[in-house]
């Protein structure tokens, strides 16, 4: 669930439920391509080298995802919400939607999901809920 518009109107009629954005820039498509091993996520391809871990895309954007297990064992994805810091009477939490978490891959396959990000720009932490995967973490920064 993201946080979404209300009848909260401020004297302009603005609704006061729709989120500031910082960057004048929303939507857009991105493809991700996310590795996950033992030891961390690594945004780019299987052979890319990549050992960065957080993925910026923007907000209320259509996101094609595809995350592939380097591993030796499951790993999931799983994306945490954050406080939308909008005000009373609006949504006070911001989250991804349940297309963007995915149950455990088994080492040596992929999963591709599609999913819209949510409009509040920001750190939304993502992280393996598998059994010792707690190291297993990173972020989706939305612009």
């Amino acid at each position: 669930m993201t946080a979404c518009s209300s009848d909260a109107k401020d004297n302009d009629g603005d609704d006061l439920c729709q989120p500031d954005d910082q960057d004048g820039v929303v939507g857009g498509n991105s493809k991700v391509l996310l590795n996950v091993s033992d030891t961390g996520f690594a945004v780019g391809g299987v052979d890319s080298g990549s050992t960065q871990p957080n993925i910026a895309v923007q907000n209320t954007s259509t996101v094609i995802l595809t995350i592939t297990n380097v591993g030796t064992k499951p790993h999931s994805f799983h994306v945490a919400c954050r406080p939308s810091e909008l005000p009373a009477g609006c949504s006070q939490t911001s989250c991804f939607p349940d297309e963007a978490q995915v149950p455990a891959i088994d080492p040596g396959a992929s999963v591709t999901v599609t999913f819209r990000t949510p409009a509040v720009e920001g750190e939304y932490a993502f992280t393996s809920d598998e059994p010792g995967d707690e190291a297993l973490v990173g972020e989706f920064v939305l612009m």
